[in-house]
């Protein structure tokens, strides 16, 4: 009975500590000819039991509350006497909507030029104040980036701590030399990343994340019509963000790389809005999206002169009748 119950307790404890990832990981290497393929499977193997069997924080993590992430390495180059490598990285992490089973894309991060070291088997260790492998740091940057602005989507600054964490990678890599980890503003680098995020002048992005979740998508499934009003109010912090922080282009990009998609989805569907303000809005914020605010501009358009429409208790002839009268009485009253 005793050993019964130590299993149960094993069990529910394992549970409530679960790490905080269910990454899948993808290394594309078709484009490497003549080379050890293995040696790939073998890398993806490694990063995916890297990033989803270590714990990243001191947090209980349920299963069904692990973070979804997809992690893809699209390899360019390969030396394989050197163990050099040369990789478009490309992360992307989900938020769940309450009330239903979707899963927002919070963030979709893109790193073109990525080059690190590793050979088959090579265990992946990690730091966190010490660079040892830029691997694994690039890896666990993202992970506490991804971290910080999951929880910052459910309660406003809530993340700032992973970012720090994420900040402390940045500087010991920084150090060392490696490209992208600079901060120019200029190159959109991981340093670039991390110094807005955590910029004072910066904090309409994070609550634009936080109204855009919080009060956008997890209000939809009760209330639609308000939680197409919220996500309106985040896109005027997008742009009181571009008002307010001369170099924040790269986050504005970020938001809209994540979030232009699920946009045109709301703007083109459920209880209309004026659509004419949040297009605006939206070509100002994101032009090199303009051929997808066009389709907002052409559902939304239609669906919110017909709900104007159907507001209006007179049919249009009615209307245009009380408008000519109103227009006889006020040329009268002259």
């Amino acid at each position: 009975m005793k050993r019964i119950i130590f299993i149960i307790i094993l069990l529910f404890g394992t549970q409530l500590h679960a790490q905080e990832f269910k990454c899948k990981v993808t290394v594309n290497a078709a484009s490497i000819q003549g080379s050890n393929k293995q040696m790939f499977k073998t890398l993806q193997r490694a990063v995916e039991e890297f990033v989803n069997k270590n714990r990243w924080t001191d947090k209980r993590f349920k299963e069904h509350e692990k973070i979804q992430c997809d992690l893809i390495l699209n390899i360019k180059e390969y030396n394989q006497k050197k163990g050099a490598i040369k990789a478009e990285l490309y992360f992307r992490s989900y938020r769940p909507v309450f009330k239903s089973d979707y899963q927002t894309l919070l963030l979709n991060l893109v790193d073109k030029n990525f080059e690190f070291t590793y050979r088959e088997f090579e265990k992946l260790d990690f730091n966190l104040e010490l660079f040892e492998n830029n691997l694994t740091s690039t890896i666990a940057f993202y992970l506490y980036v991804a971290l910080g602005e999951d929880f910052n989507s459910f309660k406003e600054n809530a993340g700032i701590d992973f970012l720090k964490k994420a900040e402390v990678i940045q500087n010991s890599a920084e150090q060392s030399g490696v490209k992208g980890w600079n901060r120019d503003n200029k190159n959109n680098s991981k340093g670039d990343l991390i110094v807005l995020l955590l910029d004072d002048q910066s904090k309409f992005f994070q609550k634009a994340i936080y109204t855009y979740h919080r009060w956008g998508l997890d209000m939809m499934a009760e209330k639609t019509g308000l939680g197409k009003n919220n996500i309106i109010t985040a896109l005027n912090y997008i742009s009181k963000l571009k008002q307010e922080n001369k170099n924040s282009d790269y986050l504005i990009k970020i938001f809209f790389d994540a979030k232009s998609d699920e946009i045109v989805q709301i703007f083109t569907a459920g209880p209309p809005v004026n659509v004419n303000y949040v297009v605006t809005k939206l070509r100002q914020l994101a032009p090199n999206y303009d051929f997808k605010w066009d389709e907002i501009q052409k559902v939304g358009n239609s669906g919110y002169q017909r709900s104007v429409r159907s507001r209006n208790p007179m049919n249009q002839q009615d209307a245009q009748q009380k408008e000519e009268e109103e227009q006889q009485k006020k040329e009268a009253d002259r």
